[in-house]
């Protein structure tokens, strides 16, 4: 049962603004806030009767009725009229307490949840809360000369004005410390969403969107950060081709020719995936990197995927098509830039096309 009322409780005040677009954060910001204020205008004529019985605490009464009106009103009003209201009544009452109780009760300090409220909550220019930060100054600094100069309506005790230091102090943290959570959570959570589209925008740059693989710009970054962090690594570079891909493309169409690259791929993936970083080099050309592994090892692992090519036709809508590819294969010399290995492996494949196709050239 009180589980039950306390998810109702809860989903009022997460009710929706009666308004459309308005911030529902700040909306549920200020119903705490006004739940907070309201339950600290209740028990203020109470703790007033036990530490200074002949002062006139019954002002809370007061104080928590219009704290309930701007609460309801928050299901009616703009979030910024609700914000306006909130910091409204909040300034009367420490306006008021200060003249009726003096200075030394510390209730000025909830200016500053006031401050920071506006900060966040009122999307205005800069010059609109520097005139704001000067206005609540303003205030605070009349009332501070005030209190020098004059004495408060209601002399309190030494107890009472220590009792209402504490309370005023829990108030002033409690407020400050709802906002500021509600506040640094949506900038924690905006950051969340901005690197996690950063991240996806940099995948995106560096991938290929037909296969998945890498594209050239993040297999060339890869291999020169690789080469300039480890340069005595030894490593080894195989490229290879689709044998008669353009026959494909014109022949059954450029549908049927991204449906082979996408088989190749998987088929790549599962022989080369544990031992090379595979990158789509460019149309129907691929790169792999195989760290610590010499030229001899890339050849029997590139057999067996040319082999398994060989062995397996590509079934393009009932038709069987054999399709095939040519490797070359650099192993690094520890003295030729990534360009002249590059240009190497490049050279190997255009001799393997030359010699026949369907063969790895190292």
């Amino acid at each position: 049962m009180l589980k039950e009322l306390c998810g109702r409780f809860y989903s009022l005040l997460k009710k929706e603004a009666a308004h459309e677009n308005e911030p529902q954060r700040i909306l549920f910001l200020l119903r705490n806030i006004m739940l907070l204020l309201g339950l600290y205008f209740l028990i203020f004529p109470l703790v007033m009767c036990l530490v200074s019985p002949r002062t006139r605490g019954w002002i809370g009464y007061v104080f928590a009725v219009l704290a309930a009106l701007i609460f309801f009103g928050t299901y009616r009003l703009q979030v910024r009229t609700g914000v306006v209201m909130c910091v409204t009544l909040q300034l009367a009452w420490v306006v008021i307490f200060i003249l009726m109780y003096g200075w030394d009760c510390g209730i000025q300090h909830l200016m500053f949840e006031m401050l920071v409220l506006v900060y966040f909550a009122i999307y205005n220019g800069v010059g609109y809360k520097i005139g704001y930060t000067a206005f609540l100054f303003a205030v605070r600094f009349v009332l501070f000369v005030y209190c020098r100069r004059n004495q408060p309506y209601y002399g309190l005790t030494e107890n009472a004005t220590v009792v209402l230091q504490i309370m005023n102090m829990i108030l002033s943290f409690v407020l400050m410390g709802v906002v500021c959570a509600m506040f640094s959570s949506n900038v924690e959570s905006a950051e969340k969403k901005l690197v996690l589209y950063n991240e996806q925008l940099k995948k995106q740059a560096g991938t290929d969107p037909l296969t998945g693989l890498w594209n050239r710009r993040q297999m060339m970054q890869y291999i020169t950060e690789k080469h300039q962090k480890e340069p005595n690594m030894a490593f080894t570079l195989g490229m290879g081709d689709i044998d008669f891909f353009k026959r494909i493309n014109d022949h059954w169409g450029h549908d049927c020719g991204d449906a082979v690259l996408v088989w190749i791929t998987r088929h790549m993936s599962e022989v080369l995936g544990e031992h090379a970083r595979l990158c789509r080099w460019g149309g129907e050309e691929f790169i792999f990197f195989f760290p610590d592994m010499n030229g001899d090892q890339v050849c029997e692992i590139l057999n067996v995927l040319r082999m398994r090519l060989d062995n397996d036709p590509f079934d393009w809508k009932g038709e069987w098509l054999k399709v095939t590819m040519t490797f070359g294969v650099e192993e690094n010399d520890f003295s030729s830039s990534i360009d002249t290995l590059l240009k190497n492996v490049d050279d190997k494949l255009y001799m393997g096309k030359k010699q026949g196709r369907d063969r790895v050239i190292y």
